[in-house]
């Protein structure tokens, strides 16, 4: 945690797969914004929104990964440091939360202690994934907070987001988030079951 004169700041990197939303939440957050017909960028852009905490004044120092991610050339740098990772997928297509395996095990190496937090997007939209599909994912990655929101209606965000601070500075004791290798993976497009599989990742 980094000290400005206007409180503690904390690191939160947005992680997920290209087209799921991360730069449309990144805009939400920034500027309350939001553009559906945006080109997609490439760079890696940040903004410092405020929040209370108890009457307290704390700065969420937020960072989108804009179009890298598909080059997969994000490096230790992008994740250094980080108190909180959000994982981002969207709730239209199956394949979005399938491909989060990657993003969390590349977050469990570069930042192991970091709040995690895992967001549904286009909560607006007719649905591919439906929410105990979500939850059987977000138990199996010992995910403790996961949350749905739509960065076209703003639903959601403001909440999720002040649940990621209140945690972030009132920090409680937690066991590390369990990693599995047990072979067993969730199939997204059969409501959540769980299907035995070889040793490995599903990716």
């Amino acid at each position: 945690m980094a000290y400005s004169g206007r409180g503690p700041t904390y690191k939160v990197v947005l992680l997920g797969e290209l087209g799921v939303g991360k730069t449309s939440l990144f805009k939400r957050l920034k500027d309350n914004t939001f553009d559906e017909y945006q080109t997609a960028t490439t760079g890696i852009d940040s903004c410092t929104k405020v929040m209370k905490v108890d009457n307290e004044q704390v700065m969420l120092s937020i960072w989108d990964t804009a179009g890298v991610e598909r080059f997969r050339t994000l490096t230790r740098n992008y994740y250094r440091n980080a108190h909180a990772t959000v994982f981002v997928y969207t709730l239209t297509e199956a394949s979005s939360l399938h491909y989060l395996a990657q993003w969390i095990r590349d977050a469990q190496n570069f930042c192991p202690d970091a709040i995690r937090m895992l967001v549904g997007n286009k909560n607006d939209l007719e649905q591919e994934i439906d929410q105990n599909t979500a939850q059987a994912f977000a138990n199996l990655h010992g995910f403790d907070n996961i949350k749905f929101i739509s960065c076209k209606t703003n639903e959601g965000i403001q909440e999720a987001f002040q649940q990621l601070a209140d945690e972030l500075h009132k920090p409680k004791k937690k066991s590390s988030p369990p990693t599995p290798d047990d072979g067993t993976i969730v199939d997204v497009t059969d409501k959540g079951d769980f299907v035995k599989g070889s040793r490995g990742c599903a990716c």
